[in-house]
């Protein structure tokens, strides 16, 4: 399946370095960090989470891996 997405000019531009430094495409580096984020969730409580709490986990996830980025590219 393919989307696309829309990234703010310096998360994109630090994303394409990191991705090229690991020699990996950005397809790839945004798998790899997806992924990340659904294992943790995988690993949350079995509890019945609640639409808004998904949402903050899945926020916070994406936040994290964009932190990741510009640390990563620095």
């Amino acid at each position: 399946m393919a989307i696309t997405i829309s990234l703010p000019d310096e998360l994109a531009e630090q994303s394409i370095a990191l991705a090229l430094r690991l020699d990996l495409s950005l397809e790839a580096l945004a798998v790899m960090a997806l992924e990340e984020i659904l294992d943790k969730h995988r690993r949350q409580s079995p509890a019945d989470l609640e639409l808004a709490q998904k949402m903050k986990i899945a926020q916070r996830g994406i936040e994290k891996y964009q932190q990741a980025l510009i640390e990563l590219s620095q």
